[in-house]
């Protein structure tokens, strides 16, 4: 199937590799491809999500870090205060000899997969199945980055409806931009 992708199609899918590995994500799930969709700078999908508001740094800020261990904001000074144990002071020391952001935990290698390539979690393959289905239906032989938008919406996944609510569009309306977005054939 990857063979039909064009290079734009590719970069999506390299984009949400790239974010999963970063959040510490064991797989690639469809808000990292949503993600991907959104930094894409072309005309049949990255465009319509600007065009509606949803940029990358938008479902980037919606997306769970994994692996991530409790910070100063879910730590609790005052109860290690009680116990003679100066949180603040501790962490400033500790990133003063290590540098900024050294007691925020990595994410945990041994779950992630082999030579960095997370694998697609049933979702994420479900909105690549139905991007191809889309492409057929249109009579293209290429997988344009439209293509995988439109699979992404067609999957009616709660990630990608809660962030098209967020930015105030609609299935119906982004999936119309897209489709008058892709050419006639590819």
């Amino acid at each position: 199937m990857f063979e039909r992708f064009t290079e734009g199609s590719r970069a999506v899918l390299v984009e949400a590799r790239d974010l999963a590995l970063e959040l510490g994500s064991p797989s690639i799930d469809v808000g990292h491809l949503l993600y991907g969709c959104a930094e894409g700078r072309e005309e049949t999908a990255g465009r319509p999500l600007h065009d509606c508001g949803l940029t990358g740094l938008l479902v980037r800020g919606r997306l769970p870090r994994a692996g991530t261990r409790p910070s100063a904001g879910t730590v609790d000074p005052e109860a290690l205060r009680t116990i003679g144990i100066d949180y603040d002071g501790v962490r400033a020391a500790v990133e003063q000899t290590f540098g900024t952001g050294a007691m925020d935990a990595a994410p945990d290698r041994r779950t992630s997969s082999p030579r960095g390539r997370p694998p697609f979690t049933g979702q994420a393959k479900r909105s690549l199945e139905l991007a191809l289905r889309a492409a057929i239906e249109l009579h293209h032989t290429r997988m344009l980055p439209g293509h995988l938008l439109l699979g992404l919406l067609r999957l009616d996944d709660e990630f990608v409806t809660g962030a098209l609510r967020t930015s105030g569009t609609t299935v119906a309306g982004l999936s119309a931009a897209v489709l008058s977005r892709l050419p006639d054939t590819a």
